[in-house]
């Protein structure tokens, strides 16, 4: 067995595999060594410096991605896990990683989960504490951690952007990484005793964690799930969690005695002037109107925006249309959402029903998206409800259902009749995917959902169906294949493709992502949404239908993108300002090049108003361009 030593880096790795690999060494005839004091025990082969050009095999950026994700595990087999992964995808087994009950795929993921799971924890866990500063210079701060995996470095940079104004150092025992306000330094690990014990904050904190601590929703075994034990010595709210729980019963009777009792009488001297609210009295926010956001700019407050969409003076409920007749619309991603129904956030009082709602959404808006049909099948009544409640300029653009395009669908919001035909194991899941479907099925559960679209088309009311697919939905043969099949379901169906896989717009692939598009007429969506992730889509201006350029606007805060289990009205909490609308504005005016093509913006920055506040602005902007030519004067 030849024995290749190396660093123990992932780009360490790589050149030790790629010298293996243009060597023909099979995975049994290797062993990957991490230099050490010991290493000498093991008689190691001299180094082989490998140019680039001398190995012709190929891999993807997928397993790529795999492989430095895996190599931040802990497991000591990790590295010949993943050169016998590698010799497999170079020897004829090129979709190797698309075959999830392959054991050694299995593993891999596994491991690649757990990384990512450490890493968020350490996002998550880790407090830093005041440790002085030197006369003249900015204060310090130090944490330490004991990270279950080797995720210093693929993390420090989300602390960088997050505490970009101070001063700050983690200590690991096996790595360590300072900020020093410009750049990342790394150094070696460090001793617990190295980082100070506590600090005068920590009691704020304590007190502060105390009282946002909800007894009514107690679950200690899912507590313990999201803040495992391992992690409470470093956390100074970690001592009270006990106490908190165990008294957690006499608080919720309390809080439930109080709701029951008899409110108090205000005291003359507290009573608040007429029309004012508690927020203008300095005390508590008596509506969400009221209250504040996390950015005076971009999240200012549902009170803001109502402010803003006031001063709007050019309504266009029928959308902008160009000299030579074609349409630009605006509007929204769903005009239901929980936090757009807030009191006073968009919906006057008579608005108080769905029927209603709709009305006066469609009196203001041409275009809508429909999200609610990703999460549940629509229906035939659905559809002739939507046609009857708006006027016969409106359009509805439909979003596929989840099972369509790789998603999960949750079971329980399934119909029965497609619950009944579940496979077993898929029912018992809880989630199921449209590839764990018999072929039947899934043409039935297609058939049904455009069927139940019928009245809209008939209405002319139908605008495209969304696709919208996975982060892991990669550009690959199979893809293309899954489009092609997509475009053979929906025939002449006019549809939109938005991806969450950056790889389809790299600079080799995305020729060939808009030419294949093109020759499906699916509309390429402009994407715009926080940059430098996993999932983000550069904001490419292309047109690859002959009838249709969608634009869809996500925000762009970066904190919440990627979070896991994000509640949706966190992820999309992000107000445009002008500037970056004029810049929307922009878009339209480049899509509006290609002739014949209506150009379609979709604020899917659905929390509370702001979506809609943009869509005014934006549609008022439009209105004002030399280029445009408005067919309405209202408002």
């Amino acid at each position: 067995m030849e024995v290749l030593r190396f660093d123990g880096s992932y780009a360490g790795w790589r050149a030790a595999a790629r010298s293996a690999l243009a060597r023909e060494i099979v995975p049994h005839g290797v062993h990957f060594l991490v230099e050490s004091a010991d290493a000498a025990l093991w008689p190691a082969a001299a180094p082989v410096e490998v140019p680039l050009d001398a190995v012709s095999a190929r891999v993807s950026q997928r397993f790529l991605e795999l492989a430095s994700l895996v190599a931040c595990h802990r497991d000591e087999a990790r590295w010949g896990l993943l050169y016998r992964a590698l010799w497999r995808l170079t020897h004829g087994e090129r979709h190797l990683l698309d075959l999830a009950t392959d054991d050694d795929v299995h593993r891999l993921t596994r491991m690649a989960k757990a990384v990512k799971r450490a890493a968020h924890k350490m996002t998550a866990f880790v407090r830093f504490r005041h440790n002085g500063s030197a006369p003249g210079e900015p204060d310090e701060y130090i944490a330490w951690f004991e990270p279950e995996h080797h995720v210093v470095e693929r993390t420090a940079p989300f602390f960088a952007r997050r505490f970009a104004g101070m001063r700050w150092t983690i200590l690991t025992p096996e790595r360590s990484v300072r900020w020093d306000g410009t750049r990342l330094l790394f150094g070696p690990g460090a001793r617990r005793a190295s980082a100070p014990s506590a600090d005068e904050l920590e009691e704020l904190w304590r007190a502060y964690y105390a009282n946002i601590f909800n007894p009514a929703r107690v679950n200690p075994r899912a507590m313990r799930a999201e803040m495992p034990k391992g992690y409470w010595k470093n956390l100074p709210e970690a001592q009270l969690i006990p106490h908190l729980i165990s008294g957690a019963p006499a608080r919720t009777a309390a809080m439930l005695e109080q709701v029951h009792a008899t409110p108090e009488a205000l005291p003359t001297d507290l009573e608040a002037e007429p029309g004012s609210t508690a927020a203008d009295a300095g005390g508590p926010p008596s509506s969400p109107l009221d209250l504040p956001g996390t950015d005076p700019i971009h999240d200012p407050g549902l009170g803001t925006a109502v402010r803003r969409a006031g001063r709007v003076r050019i309504l266009r409920p029928e959308g902008v249309t160009v000299g030579d007749g074609r349409r630009v619309l605006a509007g929204v991603a769903s005009w239901t959402d929980p936090t757009l129904l807030y009191p006073g956030a968009f919906y006057p009082p008579a608005a108080n029903d769905a029927e209603s709602r709709l009305r006066h959404y469609a009196s203001l808006y041409p275009m809508v998206e429909v999200d609610a049909t990703y999460y549940s099948l629509p229906t035939r009544a659905m559809a002739v409800a939507w046609a009857s409640r708006t006027p016969k300029h409106f359009v509805f653009h439909v979003k596929a259902h989840a099972l369509m395009t790789g998603h999960p669908a949750d079971v329980r919001r399934l119909p029965d009749w497609l619950r009944r035909q579940l496979p077993v194991d898929a029912a018992r899941a809880g989630r199921v995917y449209g590839k764990d479907l018999p072929p039947l099925l899934l043409d039935d559960v297609w058939h049904r959902y455009l069927a139940a679209l019928e009245p809209l088309a008939a209405a002319r009311k139908l605008g495209a169906v969304f696709l919208q697919f996975p982060p892991w939905f990669r550009p690959s043969r199979e893809a293309a294949a899954m489009l092609r099949d997509l475009r053979a379901r929906l025939g002449s169906q006019l549809a939109a493709v938005e991806f969450r896989c950056g790889e389809w717009m790299a600079p080799r692939i995305a020729p060939r992502t808009l030419r294949l598009l093109e020759s499906l007429e699916f509309a390429w969506t402009v994407v715009d949404g926080p940059q430098g992730m996993a999932s983000s889509m550069p904001p490419t201006v292309a047109v690859t239908s002959p009838k249709l350029a969608v634009i869809r606007l996500h925000g762009r805060r970066t904190e919440t993108w990627e979070t896991p289990n994000a509640v949706v009205t966190e992820r999309y909490r992000y107000l445009y300002d002008r500037g970056q609308l004029a810049r929307t504005a922009e878009q339209v005016e480049k899509l509006l090049d290609w002739k014949g093509v209506d150009v379609h913006v979709v604020f899917n920055n659905n929390h509370g108003n702001y979506g809609t506040t943009n869509a005014l602005e934006l549609t008022e902007l439009l209105a004002d361009r030399e280029r445009l030519s408005p067919t309405s004067s209202a408002g």
